[in-house]
């Protein structure tokens, strides 16, 4: 039997920039390429899918059976099997380590935590086996293990204590080349008597029962796949370019593009069909040749220092994504059971504020939506307006939301509900859902898209729809509390109740941090994140709160 080597597909599916890949083809005479769904990596999310007991949405699964069949093509077209298996993945591999004599077994590391012990089961299996492990960084610019080297062993407090880090290591490390694949197939045994179309065909949307909730869902906005995201890749970075060009800086942030019609990048990231590092190299590049050098003008790589820092705070926290037990997280006492019938109102975008609706319609039914989008049903759900624990918001996003992964999804999460570290988010205000949908959608296109009931109010009356007279509701064609519902709450009265809620946890909680700081402000010394934050709390509950 040849040496047979497996390249293990999980997060990073994508041929460009994988460093495990391209190690594994030249340990090898024979070389198979293959993706294990395991209940788990299969959508991302720590559930147990082939089971039952949980499932991720529509939309969410097909872009990742459209990334694995992106693969298979780019696979087949030069003779080379792509294989799927199902089941528990140190026992599938086991398996083929017994049945195709395997030598080398390659994969991308996973940073993410909750998947240390998958990966510990596999390498444990592989060492009894004398099967040799080829594990490389690629998810993330930089790998957690010289992160936490560089601070104690800790994860950094602050996404700035991060870039200092960075900054210490130097550049991440380049994109690799991209596989030969056709000198792959014309130089290693070809595994054609391996191959079993029927047990190793990639499964369709129906093997896991799993149907569009509504006729929306069936209109694919995301392609998935690693030819998808190379192409849209290029359009972003002459995108970017042109806006450096113009003087726009982070022009989505400034002048938020709602509609998917900019498609963006998140969804290939989070499912590895582009590279992170190849994203970072790109825009660094053109924005060094546009500007001579000059990084303190603006650094377009931003927002990727945030994925990273999430990463980071999660690497070694198997406890990230919940409130009980972890040390990154304010046990405030949210309401965790009751108020179903508001949850799913607002999970449905039934809430009857419309700019929140909008929101979250199109979340379901695309599985994206803008990051301001995001804050403010975030916002809304739990220290905003209903108080509600942010492990029940992450679940929906992790369900619906295409780019949700679990460590940047649940730390948004966790930091959008009780305070930002960098003073970012003001604990005392909130997107009042009224006032921030008159600012970000000041036309009304949004709105009227995804909630087409209010396609006929008239603007005055769009964002509080409950205003209008009767008469011109039902000219409009919608009579509020029929047609479209009521508020289901006082935003207003509820922002302040949650305000004095939090006031109280904070000076109960943390009193010692709060008094040592009010004491003397140059005293205090957070020596985690969680204390910095407290602090910051500490900070803003000096002064008064911000109305609406």
């Amino acid at each position: 039997m040849p040496k047979t080597g497996i390249h293990w597909f999980r997060h990073g599916l994508r041929l460009h920039d994988n460093p495990a890949l391209l190690a594994c083809q030249d340990e090898v005479e024979r070389f198979i390429p293959i993706f294990i769904f395991d209940g788990k990596s299969a959508v991302f999310l720590p559930c147990t899918l082939l089971t039952g007991t949980e499932t991720c949405g529509y939309v969410r699964l097909r872009f990742l059976l459209q990334s694995l069949q992106d693969l298979e093509s780019q696979f087949k077209e030069h003779g080379i099997n792509f294989m799927c298996f199902h089941g528990e993945a140190h026992n599938v591999l086991e398996n083929l380590i017994k049945e195709w004599e395997v030598r080398v077994i390659s994969f991308e590391k996973d940073s993410e935590s909750i998947w240390h012990k998958r990966d510990n089961l596999v390498k444990e299996m592989c060492a009894r086996h004398n099967v040799q492990v080829i594990e490389c960084v690629s998810n993330t610019l930089y790998d957690p293990e010289e992160v936490f080297s560089l601070n104690s062993n800790q994860p950094p407090n602050t996404c700035e204590e991060l870039r200092k880090s960075c900054y210490k290591i130097g550049e991440p490390e380049q994109p690799v080349p991209r596989p030969d694949l056709k000198f792959i197939a014309s130089h290693l045994v070809s595994t054609n008597d391996l191959y079993d179309p029927v047990r190793h065909k990639i499964p369709d949307l129906d093997f896991f029962n799993i149907k569009p909730e509504n006729e929306k869902q069936k209109k694919c906005i995301f392609i998935g796949g690693e030819t998808k995201a190379l192409e849209l890749c290029k359009i972003r970075i002459q995108y970017e370019k042109e806006s450096f060009l113009a003087g726009k800086l982070n022009p989505n942030l400034s002048k938020p593009v709602l509609f998917t019609k900019e498609v963006s990048l998140s969804p290939y990231l989070r499912f590895g069909c582009l590279s992170v590092r190849k994203l970072y190299a790109d825009l660094k590049k053109v924005y060094v040749k546009n500007f001579n050098g000059l990084k303190n003008v603006y650094c377009p790589v931003e927002q990727l220092f945030w994925r990273e820092y999430f990463y980071q705070l999660s690497y070694k926290n198997e406890k990230f994504a919940q409130v009980d037990g972890n040390p990154m997280c304010f046990k405030i006492p949210w309401d965790y059971h009751g108020k179903q019938d508001l949850f799913l109102k607002w999970e449905s975008g039934q809430t009857g504020f419309p700019w929140i609706d909008a929101c979250m319609r199109q979340l379901v039914q695309e599985g994206w939506i803008h990051h301001v989008c995001r804050n403010s049903v975030a916002l809304f759900l739990t220290r905003g307006v209903l108080f509600m624990s942010w492990e029940r918001g992450m679940r929906t996003f992790l369900k619906y939301l295409i780019d949700a992964d679990w460590s940047v999804c649940s730390g948004n999460w966790n930091w959008i509900a009780t305070g930002d570290p960098e003073e970012v988010l003001n604990p005392t205000v909130t997107f009042c859902p009224v006032k921030y949908g008159k600012k970000i959608d000041p036309k009304g296109e949004y709105i009227k898209n995804y909630v087409p009931e209010l396609r006929e109010f008239p603007l005055e009356y769009l964002y509080e729809p409950w205003k209008a007279p009767l008469d011109m509701q039902e000219k409009a064609g919608c009579v509020i509390g029929k047609d479209y519902p009521e508020p289901i709450v006082d935003n207003e009265q509820a922002f302040r109740e949650n305000i004095a809620k939090l006031q109280q946890f904070f000076h109960s909680e943390r009193k010692e941090i709060f008094e040592t700081f009010l004491n003397d402000k140059n005293a205090l010394k957070p020596a985690n994140s969680k204390e910095y934050r407290a602090y910051t709390f500490a900070k803003f509950l000096e002064s008064e709160f911000e109305d609406f």
